[in-house]
């Protein structure tokens, strides 16, 4: 007999206890005793809460890449705005001096 073959820790400590209250009992143990089956419903409930750990981790850096992305964007326009700021003044300053030949 294979225990624990596919299980988790819990189910597997599971099988254990009920293999060792069918071998106190005298009774042979075929593989599915009520501690196993909570075992294995608690390892599926600790897989399930991890899971969601983790998709809820990757949202967060998906948020955070957005977050940089528009940052980026947001820069990349204020330098362009700048640019232009600078390139306006330039030129109003050129026809205050009467023109970059003066």
């Amino acid at each position: 007999m294979l225990l624990g073959a596919c299980q988790g820790p819990k189910a597997q400590a599971g099988a254990e206890k009920d293999k060792a209250a069918a071998v106190a009992a005298g009774q042979s143990y075929d593989g599915d005793g009520p501690n196993e089956r909570i075992g294995a419903a608690r390892d599926r409930a600790a897989d399930a809460a991890e899971d969601a750990r983790e998709a809820e981790a990757e949202a967060i850096e998906k948020e955070r890449d957005s977050i940089r992305s528009a940052a980026d964007i947001e820069a990349e326009r204020l330098e362009q705005e700048a640019k232009a700021v600078r390139k306006a003044a330039d030129e109003r300053a050129d026809a205050v001096e009467g023109g970059p030949g003066r």
